[in-house]
């Protein structure tokens, strides 16, 4: 069982709602809510959302059963309010409306500038060792 599986499951416990509850609730089939809480399916951003506003969940269950999911919790996402490209990118990563292909191409291109900016800093920080080192 998946980490979101279990959560779900507890969650769904705690509020005291059956299966087929949580499913009208949240404007699902009772087969997916049911799939969703044996690990057999992966839930989309959207999903999580309704189900946490069904099972009435606070902002910190909602958060952690976002990233349970593998999404970023809707309180992260305000850190980038200073930098709105952040937002931009995290909500293009997330988004339904973009094909999957393009979002992977688009996450892998970032992962290559990650990868290319902390070996630039690596180098940059061994040059600056090697050359105080050199001062002694």
């Amino acid at each position: 069982m998946t980490p979101f599986a279990e959560l779900l499951r507890r969650y769904r416990e705690a509020a005291r709602v059956s299966q087929s509850r949580l499913a009208q609730l949240s404007g699902f089939d009772h087969s997916y809510v049911s799939r969703l809480e044996s690990g057999r399916r992966a839930p989309t951003r959207e999903a999580v959302l309704r189900l946490a506003s069904a099972l009435g969940l606070g902002p910190a269950e909602r958060d952690n059963l976002l990233a349970a999911a593998g999404f970023l919790p809707q309180r992260a996402e305000h850190l980038f309010g200073d930098v709105p490209v952040l937002t931009d990118v995290v909500q293009l990563l997330q988004s339904e409306d973009v094909p999957e292909a393009v979002r992977q191409d688009f996450q892998q291109m970032l992962e290559l500038l990650v990868r290319q900016v902390r070996r630039s800093a690596w180098t940059g920080r061994r040059t600056l060792t090697s050359e105080f080192a050199g001062a002694d």
